[in-house]
């Protein structure tokens, strides 16, 4: 992966910011109910340098990227990883990412730009969306093949409809917070979110709290651009129902795509597509990966190899 210096070669900045971005997990409520939360504005700002995107772009991908590093809190074993992939109707077209079991998070936008008119006057996400479907898919290294699972977009958020796909495809109640905070300058200053999960024999009433109080919680990316630790923020937004932190854990927008992978696929290319290439050029040629926009050059010479 060629990721983008956006700390200019301050590598103080660097590990500050590498330090705070952690997945934290805890349960609640009589051990009855799981969850996780994640500081992740590092791993949003990266993102959105790497792959050059606005503001608006920033927003959408950055809450599939946080949703996903959220949903990796499940996984267990090293091989272990899952995607999160929407299709729809609307500007935003659709969007791909991917996660695994040691935090690693990569994905993108199915558009370069997403074609709106007037973004500022734009209220709710869900416009953006339209119609679509939701699809999860898990890659376990204990599991003989891939379980996916799918559902139709209700709201046209991504927090909700993670939620409405863990009750209709898992009948698990489940709630998400997805948050990132821009300053008056279109900033990225805080990202991050919240999940819970109810494990069988949850008493509902402590549910429904449970579901009220992180609805809640106004703007988790404000408070983390103000400083505030994710534990802290837990312990107070949730003290009624004591939460207990278990274990933390990196979260790092991260892509193990390589030179040398990307030199694989352009040796499985057809005779005819490396002579065109060979004799067309242009030179160097470049081989982007979507998952994280990293471009590879290679020149004539390094071509004549394969």
């Amino acid at each position: 992966m060629i990721k983008k210096d956006i700390f200019n070669n301050d590598v103080k900045e660097q590990f500050k910011a590498s330090a705070k971005d952690r997945i934290y997990k805890f349960i609640m409520a009589d051990q009855m109910i799981r969850g996780a939360v994640v500081h992740s504005t590092r791993m949003v700002n990266e993102m959105r340098a790497n792959h050059n995107l606005g503001p608006l772009e920033t927003l959408v991908l950055g809450q599939a990227y946080i949703a996903a590093s959220l949903l990796c809190s499940g996984l267990k074993d090293k091989n272990d990883r899952l995607s999160m992939n929407i299709q729809c109707s609307g500007p935003i077209k659709g969007l791909d990412v991917e996660s695994n079991v040691f935090g690693e998070v990569r994905g993108h936008l199915k558009t370069r730009k997403i074609k709106v008119k007037h973004s500022e006057k734009i209220k709710y996400l869900s416009t953006l969306y339209r119609a679509g479907f939701l699809t999860v898919t898990k890659y376990l290294d204990n599991a003989p093949t891939p379980y996916s699972g799918q559902v139709a977009l209700e709201y046209g958020s991504i927090a909700e409809d993670l939620a409405n796909y863990f009750l209709i495809s898992e009948q698990i109640p489940t709630g998400f917070k997805l948050s990132v905070y821009f300053d008056d300058k279109e900033v990225v200053k805080g990202a991050g979110g919240i999940f819970l999960q109810a494990l069988p024999g949850a008493d509902a009433s402590q549910v429904i709290e449970a579901e009220k109080m992180i609805q809640g919680i106004d703007s988790l990316g404000e408070l983390f651009a103000k400083g505030r630790s994710p534990e802290r923020i837990i312990h107070k937004e949730f003290s009624s129902l004591k939460p207990q932190f278990l274990s933390n854990s990196r979260v790092e927008f991260f892509c193990r795509c390589s030179k040398e992978r990307m030199k694989g696929y352009l040796r499985n290319l057809s005779q005819k597509e490396k002579k065109d290439m060979m004799k067309n050029g242009p030179f160097p040629v470049d081989v982007r990966c979507h998952h994280c926009n990293s471009v590879y050059q290679f020149s004539k010479e390094e071509l004549q190899e394969f």
